[in-house]
């Protein structure tokens, strides 16, 4: 299956543009609430809560997925300053967000703070795999060249890649699957804790194939850094942080 781009726009009016990028963007968040409050809502909190809570973990998640992304290019963006607020023209880190939106939400919405962010780590694999798909059509995510029957053609380039938005997009579903299918007899912390691993282990092991990958130090990707983070947090979480009291229905 070769996948080829129609491009980022999916409705232009002229003053205003709808691209597939913020489209996806909503489309994931509408999917991922709508499974957590008809499945997820933990007890002592309520669909407005939860959807409340959810709110703060988009806006501070979009926020700090935009400042990471911009400080892991910020020469650009010192001489491109307003291009920073242009989101919609990608440029979002994933691990940014994930720190973004949980001390974000934390700041807002404290009461049952473990409980709703587990209901939150569960579904954000399915708005993951949905978000990937923007990145279809920007062209961005994409691997080494490949003659592989699935692959992603890049204008710029003008040659076949491995589509790693698509790897990363069946990677998540399989881990919503899976907390998905342990939510109710994991503890909140348990369930951050399989997110955190899951998420990253697909990650390091999908960033490696990557070519439009960010440097630090000009040695290690900035992805495959946060992923490596990512685990260790959960990892620590997992053994060492004593579970909280399950909130969960």
């Amino acid at each position: 299956m070769t996948f080829v781009s129609p491009g980022p726009v999916l409705i232009d009016l002229g003053f205003v543009s709808l691209r597939w990028y913020g489209l996806l963007y909503a489309l994931g968040f509408i999917a991922a609430l709508s499974i957590a409050e008809k499945y997820l809502c933990p007890k002592d909190t309520t669909k407005e809560e939860l959807s409340n809570f959810f709110v703060y973990l988009l806006l501070f998640g979009l926020l700090g997925a935009r400042l990471w992304f911009v400080l892991l290019n910020l020469d650009y963006y010192l001489a491109n300053p307003a291009e920073i607020l242009q989101i919609w023209l990608g440029g979002q880190s994933i691990q940014g967000g994930i720190i973004g939106a949980c001390l974000g939400a934390w700041l807002m919405d404290r009461r049952h703070y473990l409980a709703k962010l587990s209901a939150a780590a569960t579904v954000v694999p399915l708005a993951q795999a949905i978000a990937r798909w923007g990145n279809f059509f920007n062209e961005e995510a994409y691997g080494s060249v490949t003659d592989l029957p699935w692959k992603l053609f890049v204008t710029h380039t003008g040659e076949y890649h491995h589509p790693c938005f698509l790897y990363e997009s069946i990677w998540n579903l399989l881990v919503f699957a899976v907390l998905f299918k342990s939510y109710n007899q994991a503890r909140p912390v348990r369930q951050i804790s399989a997110y955190l691993i899951l998420y990253s282990l697909g990650r390091l092991a999908i960033e490696q194939l990557r070519l439009d990958q960010i440097l630090v130090w000009n040695t290690l990707s900035a992805g495959t850094l946060m992923a490596i983070v990512g685990m260790v947090v959960g990892l620590i979480t997992l053994f060492v942080v004593k579970p909280a009291k399950s909130h969960h229905n």
